[in-house]
């Protein structure tokens, strides 16, 4: 027989741990929503935004002028930037379609073991670094890299972290890959990157995942 102590007990520990789980909900570290997302198209980028206009980045024709840029940024169906690869996968991304344009940014990519990371220059603003792409928690180790040889062990979802020059935390950006599907980007990008920059990013992760799909083994033809 339970005794008025042993009965009192219950509602204590009920309440102690409602307590518990409220105090780890508290400190429990929230990740940042993403303000950035776009997704492969067999016209290029589309790129969404957490507010504003619907983008997209496309290859600017294969019969170029010299000096016209080899991507064009549209939002709305307007040209508003132009992207100009400067280098092995680097990129100059400017306001507008000619080189006399101001410039936007830059995107100056490096490899780490065959491991992609990106530096982001917005033109009158501090550059941010990526990190090295990771699986995603609860999608298995590893990342995203040139030695990859199988599409099964390419497949699933990265995420770099994005630190400023002093090493604090300034957001994330991710990719998708579906050998079956659309590979897609997300991140939450510090408010000085505009959405051309960032398209730019994402484009230079697309290049490295096309690049990658061309020595697995057994990847899609279609793909290649």
């Amino acid at each position: 027989m339970k005794t008025h102590l042993e009965e009192a007990r219950l509602p204590a520990a009920v309440v102690g741990a409602v307590i518990a789980c409220a105090f780890a909900t508290a400190v429990a570290p929230v990740a940042s929503a993403a303000t950035f997302s776009a997704r492969e198209t067999h016209r290029g980028l589309v790129v969404d935004r957490a507010s504003g206009p619907m983008g997209s980045l496309v290859p600017n024709g294969f019969l170029r002028r010299p000096g016209d840029p080899t991507f064009v940024y549209r939002e709305g169906g307007v040209a508003i930037a132009g992207v100009w690869e400067s280098g092995p996968d680097a990129a100059v991304v400017r306001s507008g379609t000619t080189e006399k344009a101001p410039i936007i940014g830059r995107i100056v990519p490096a490899w780490n073991n065959d491991q992609l990371r990106l530096t982001i220059e917005p033109a009158g603003a501090a550059a941010v670094k990526t990190t090295v792409f990771e699986r995603a928690p609860g999608d298995g180790t590893g990342a995203l890299d040139r030695g990859t040889s199988t599409r099964a062990a390419l497949q699933g979802t990265y995420r770099a972290t994005l630190t400023s020059a002093g090493g604090a935390d300034a957001g994330w950006l991710s990719v998708d890959i579906d050998p079956e599907g659309a590979t897609r980007f997300a991140g939450d990008l510090p408010l000085g990157i505009k959405p051309a920059l960032a398209a730019a990013a994402a484009a230079a992760i697309d290049r490295e995942v096309d690049l990658i799909y061309g020595s697995v083994v057994d990847v899609n033809p279609q793909r290649r």
